[in-house]
């Protein structure tokens, strides 16, 4: 099937790009899709601070440097992609912005985690916090740059992790996480994290009740897990699955230890209500700025 939606990557020229840009091509050719390379750049600090109106010549200059670094991708991607139709976008203004906008018709987007110019901050989670918290489109935060493997081949075959958490109608993540799984040829492991408060009594039988209660806990968080997974992996039969219940007090802390050997960290992002944005503030964002690996944040289906 075609996928005519494009998918659409961050360029400006920095090291961490360029792995966003091998990653974003090799998607937009798996997908059959066209990939637009798209460089922001903002008016000079003197005149954004002072409201000047800006010298015509800078924006000239800004756009012609933008074009021409953008035509030099371009290239390279078709080199290594002959069959991608690759459109070029420069954008006047904040990054974020740009790429906001730029999710409403693509199929996915994709970012470096640290970037230059318009792009920089992404670590220290501006722009990339805005993206994954804003965007119409699955949002890719590519990091470290080798992680998105060399223009024209495959990212590495690490294990992709998705975060489940219960919440019903949310299947987007998980769809996502099997289809990347099953394009890099590895293993998924589903991961949900459960806690319970500790039985407040002494003595042996209080012990044995908590270690009891604690079984029953984590079997039903594997049922959960089971039961989350078993449609997708009827579909995905190639995908090798792992279950991973994990005790945890905060989820983000047990996705962070299981993404540190992975390829891809995957986790959804839930809009409509306040509780599930306070959700993704305290899981996605932390995951957008401090996992080890690639991260893609998934928008689910709204209330």
């Amino acid at each position: 099937m075609v996928i005519s939606r494009p998918v659409v990557v961050g360029i400006d020229g920095s090291v961490t790009s360029h792995g966003a840009l091998a990653y974003a091509a090799w998607e937009a050719d798996r997908r059959n899709c066209p990939l637009r390379l798209v460089n922001s750049y903002s008016l000079s600090v003197p005149y954004a601070i002072m409201g000047f109106t800006p010298d015509p010549n800078e924006f000239n200059r800004a756009t012609q440097a933008a074009r021409a670094m953008l035509d030099d991708y371009r290239s390279k991607v078709l080199a290594a992609y002959p069959r991608v139709t690759v459109e070029t976008s420069v954008v006047a203004g904040s990054a974020g912005g740009a790429l906001v906008d730029a999710s409403v018709d693509a199929s996915l987007v994709v970012v470096g985690s640290r970037g230059l110019g318009g792009f920089a901050g992404l670590m220290l989670g501006s722009v990339g916090t805005q993206l994954a918290a804003h965007s119409r489109a699955p949002v890719v935060i590519v990091r470290p740059p080798g992680e998105a493997g060399e223009l024209g081949s495959p990212p590495a075959p690490k294990p992709v992790v998705v975060g489940i958490d219960g919440v019903p109608d949310s299947d987007a993540a998980l769809a996502f996480a099997f289809d990347q799984a099953s394009a890099r040829k590895a293993p998924l492991t589903a991961l949900y994290a459960w806690w319970m408060l500790p039985v407040s009594e002494l003595g042996p039988a209080a012990i044995s009740a908590r270690e009891e209660a604690l079984a029953e806990a984590e079997e039903e968080a594997r049922l959960l897990l089971a039961e989350a997974t078993a449609g997708w992996r009827a579909d995905y039969p190639d995908v090798e699955v792992n279950l991973m219940p994990a005790r945890a007090l905060n989820p983000t802390v047990a996705l962070l230890d299981a993404s540190r050997d992975a390829g891809l960290l995957v986790v959804s992002r839930h809009g409509g209500n306040a509780l599930t944005r306070l959700v993704f503030g305290s899981v996605g964002d932390i995951a957008v700025r401090e996992a080890p690996c690639p991260v893609a944040v998934v928008p689910e289906r709204t209330a």
